[in-house]
């Protein structure tokens, strides 16, 4: 097959040239590059589609093109660069493109595409707390069920027909660890507003950090205290309480059951904290 780099292009790293004008301009360097692989690599002409057989033929000369337009554009000029970069839709790709529909009928595209990849900078996108909904099971305050049941799923209790006895489960270990408080000192109730149903799901999230905020701000400021107790809150919202708290230089577990679980503050690491 010979060489698999366009030797222009090996000669221009190797420092035995330092532009491409003898090739025309840069509309002609790229064909005079692109011809070269499509005579190197038969399978650019011969082969109609992708396959798992000639994936490699096909990947080498597209990798090898990419960098070499890399070279090109550079040593075109620092705008031929940037545009290369700027945008998809210039004087430059159009070039880039005219030759690739001719030389490459059948992978044209995939060129394209693999190109833009490279050189083009897409605008990365980044979202702030609370901009997205939350989906599944993180939807604040949402019950599940069939469409059209207003009541949704029942819960089936433990034991009893249909239902599953609860063995060592997560609520009747906190409500055995409810009653053995211990010397832990004394328990404010409810750490700051309330997180309102009603209310946008952002603002539900803010109100869920700035709770756990006063609660740090209690216990710092009051040595008494040994915990506060959130107001209740879905497992979406504990958890980001218990993340705050930690944050903080604190601790903090859940307490209750269903609806009225919500997230206690603490000064001490507690065995429950586990349990989201």
């Amino acid at each position: 097959m010979g060489p698999q780099r366009w030797p222009q292009g090996v000669a221009f790293l190797d420092g035995e040239r330092d532009n491409f004008r003898d090739l025309g301009d840069l509309g002609k360097q790229i064909e005079s590059c692109l011809r070269w692989y499509v005579e190197q690599f038969p399978a650019l002409i011969d082969d109609r589609s992708m396959t798992m057989e000639n994936i490699g033929n096909l990947t080498a000369p597209a990798v090898f093109f990419c960098l070499d337009l890399k070279i090109l554009a550079g040593a075109d000029s620092q705008n031929t660069a940037d545009a290369l970069q700027a945008s998809d839709n210039n004087a430059v790709w159009e070039s880039i493109d005219r030759h690739l529909d001719e030389l490459l009928p059948n992978f044209s595209s995939h060129f394209k595409t693999y190109l833009r990849w490279v050189f083009v900078k897409k605008e990365e996108q980044t979202w702030e707390v609370g901009s997205r909904p939350p989906v599944g099971r993180y939807t604040p305050f949402q019950r599940r069920g069939r469409p059209g049941d207003s009541k949704g799923p029942q819960r089936r209790s433990g034991g009893g027909q249909g239902g599953r006895p609860q063995q060592g489960g997560r609520d009747r270990h906190e409500r055995g660890q409810d009653r053995d408080r211990g010397p832990r000192g004394p328990r404010r109730e409810g750490g700051g507003a309330g997180i309102k149903a009603g209310g946008s799901h952002a603002d539900q999230e803010r109100a869920a950090l700035e709770a756990v905020r006063v609660a740090v701000d209690q216990l710092r400021s009051n040595p008494a205290l040994a915990e506060i107790k959130l107001d209740p809150s879905n497992s979406f919202f504990r958890r980001l309480q218990h993340k705050k708290a930690v944050a903080e230089g604190f601790h903090s577990f859940s307490t209750g059951e269903g609806m009225q679980r919500a997230v206690v503050v603490t000064r001490e690491k507690q065995e429950q904290e586990d349990n989201p």
